[in-house]
């Protein structure tokens, strides 16, 4: 048996606080179980032929056609799902005001665990450290931008590796499964999943969030794994 990969899908059925109907009212608010995490959507139903997401301050809201059914419009979910969670955990870093910053300078801003960080190039410093919200580059102020994003990304993924490492020993010992093996990733557009091999991949990027968002993404990871356990198969 072979493990098909898994990246953050939605696994069960959806819940209406409204009619279940393929013809719910405009605006209607849905629930999609997401393992032990439930994603609240707004359902509007329009002329269009396609299913379509949008992530704003209130949540996510789908766009569907009016002859969809709900179990069709719940494919289409977990079909997007990857994106959705992406999204919705960019919009949560957005809505506290910890955007990422465009150019790299002196006094830039930078969202790190939930909360601001603010850049201080310091030539006298021995090493990079960051002391209460402000990180310090051992870098003279005339130095090139491409220089200090590099060095900061560098920091930031270090920290990754050590933050991850950590939450994920603490969710999989929540979970009662052993630590899969894992690998930072550096691609665009994902969390992470598991791959076909049992591998954990986990985005570098998730340092942005709060740790509490970070755990959601790692619980939803690690899902399929927990239920292959609690079902008997095995990895292979």
């Amino acid at each position: 048996m072979t493990l098909q990969q898994h990246d953050l899908q939605l696994e069960l059925p959806m819940t209406s606080s409204g009619s279940s109907t393929g013809g719910s009212a405009p605006g209607a608010q849905y629930s999609l179980q997401l393992d032990d995490q439930p994603l609240p959507f707004r359902l509007r139903r329009s002329q269009r032929s396609n299913v379509a997401f949008a992530v704003d301050e209130h949540g996510l809201q789908v766009n569907a056609p009016r002859g969809m059914t709900l179990p069709q419009i719940e494919k289409a979910i977990r079909a997007g799902s990857r994106a959705i969670v992406g999204k919705l955990s960019g919009q949560s870093a957005a809505s506290g005001k910890l955007a990422l910053p465009k150019r790299w300078h002196d006094g830039v801003r930078f969202p790190f665990l939930g909360r601001e960080v603010v850049l201080k190039l310091d030539r006298a410093a021995n090493e990079v450290a960051l002391c209460d919200d402000t990180l310090r580059l051992p870098l003279p102020s005339e130095v090139a931008e491409r220089q200090i994003k590099d060095r900061v990304q560098s920091w930031l993924q270090g920290e990754a590796r050590r933050v991850l490492e950590a939450q994920l020993l603490a969710c999989t010992t929540r979970l009662g499964v052993a630590p899969p093996p894992w690998q930072l990733s550096f691609a665009a557009g994902s969390w992470g999943g598991m791959e076909a091999d049992g591998r954990l991949r986990l985005s570098w990027r998730l340092i942005h969030l709060t740790p509490e968002e970070i755990e959601r993404v790692l619980l939803r990871c690690l899902a399929p794994m927990q239920a292959r356990q609690e079902t008997g198969d095995l990895w292979c």
